[in-house]
């Protein structure tokens, strides 16, 4: 009788774990498909925001420099010195920043 005690704990207990495992699957299941549905809402409109901007992408015109009227030729001439310009100044203050640090710890530069 003792023995028939013991088993009937064993399944009884194996029986109640089983059920909140299930349980805890069925959370978790509800929980990822509730995700899955925020997601492919997000994909839609990524999907709809990226066809928006290919539609600009293809709307704009690049002139090619062959046929660009001087005036336009001037302004990208410009555009391109004034970046130059930039990129120096700034190439120029990082070194001395560096030469500065340079000096604070000691170095003879």
């Amino acid at each position: 009788m003792l023995w028939f005690a013991v088993w009937t704990v064993l399944v009884l207990g194996a029986v109640a774990c089983a059920v909140l495992l299930a349980l805890h699957l069925w959370r978790h299941f509800k929980a990822l498909m509730a995700q899955a549905s925020r997601s492919s809402e997000v994909f839609q409109r990524l999907e709809a925001t990226m066809a928006e901007l290919d539609e600009q992408v293809r709307a704009q015109t690049f002139t090619p420099h062959l046929s660009a009227t001087e005036e336009q030729q001037e302004v990208w001439r410009q555009r391109r010195r004034d970046n130059l310009a930039a990129r120096a100044a700034r190439v120029q203050a990082r070194r001395s920043r560096t030469l500065e640090r340079w000096r604070a710890i000691g170095l003879p530069f």
